[in-house]
């Protein structure tokens, strides 16, 4: 996780920026908060922003900010409420997307995972897995 100005953000990178904001805006719902060239910032939560970066604009463009190693198909994790769970299978069923893999976790929790255009990795996971998951990180940092 990174932070700028204060908010968590994840990135992915595609081959083509228009087709990524389509998908990510309309089987996904998420709304558009800025749009540039090269990339394509999209809200998930009320602190929370997924990047998506056109690869090819992005390694081609003059910058102090460097791709940063970019080398696309990436993962990302979106925390749904447990009782939405179904209407998001339900929605991405609608949609045409193939649901690749179901999850459930021992603490009683579940994911659905799929792929966007791109190849990149998607996760819709139970939101009550969130604060475990956090907490078994911030132990091994410690």
């Amino acid at each position: 996780m990174t932070e700028i100005l204060g908010v968590a953000e994840a990135v992915l990178y595609v081959a083509d920026l228009q087709r990524a904001k389509t998908f990510y805006t309309t089987v996904l719902g998420l709304p558009v908060t800025a749009e540039f060239e090269d990339a394509c910032f999209l809200q998930t939560g009320p602190n929370s922003t997924l990047i998506l970066f056109e690869l090819e604009k992005l390694q081609q463009r003059q910058s102090v900010i460097p791709a940063h190693g970019a080398k696309g198909a990436g993962h990302i994790a979106l925390a749904i409420p447990t009782d939405q769970m179904n209407a998001w299978r339900a929605r991405l069923q609608a949609h045409g997307v193939s649901i690749e893999h179901e999850q459930d976790w021992g603490a009683g929790t579940h994911s659905i995972y799929f792929r966007d255009p791109d190849n990149n990795s998607l996760e819709l996971i139970d939101a009550a897995h969130y604060p475990r998951m956090w907490q078994q990180i911030q132990k091994k940092g410690t």
